[in-house]
């Protein structure tokens, strides 16, 4: 197949703790987001699919998020906050990456929110593995882990979600 060659060289230049930080993130996020639908105030319909309402659930959890009480998420929030993912667009007929624009107001619960989903984008559509699509790819692995360690406590803020994400599957 096309794609072992890809992920032979994919695995020859990434490390272990890298390709284990960056499965990890693939199955929490993929889990996550089964739960958030899974729990229904946290899910929504459109065009007859059903969708991950990622904002509603940030914002029930915003007043209980607090991360200064914990020093690892206090490390990973202000990393990503500091230090976010680019999003990729295509300019000029070339792609490029930019930084994501909010507006004044914007709650860093909402950032995260939207990061987050950015590292996901960025990493579930290729353009930042290890080689030709992207220089800094230290930064990235540090933004994969600081995602994991966030959608951890965030899994903590609400029973229901923490619930549906450790259900059985079936």
């Amino acid at each position: 197949m096309i794609s072992d060659k890809f992920f032979k060289d994919f695995l020859k230049n990434t490390s272990r703790k890298e390709t284990e930080i960056v499965f990890k993130f693939f199955v929490t996020f993929s889990r996550f987001e089964c739960a958030l639908k899974s729990t229904i105030r946290f899910a929504y319909n459109y065009k007859n699919k059903a969708h991950s309402d990622w904002d509603s659930f940030t914002n029930s959890i915003e007043d209980s998020f607090n991360p200064e009480k914990d020093e690892k998420l206090d490390k990973a929030t202000k990393f990503i906050l500091e230090n976010p993912p680019k999003i990729q667009v295509l300019e000029d007929d070339e792609l490029k990456w930019v930084k994501r624009k909010f507006n004044s107001n914007d709650s860093d619960i909402h950032k995260l929110n939207l990061h987050i989903r950015d590292v996901r984008n960025n990493l579930f559509h290729g353009g930042k593995f290890k080689g030709g699509c992207q220089k800094d790819a230290a930064r990235n692995f540090e933004l994969i882990e600081s995602s994991l360690i966030i959608l951890n406590e965030w899994l903590k803020l609400d029973k229901d979600v923490k619930r549906n994400f450790l259900a059985k599957i079936t």
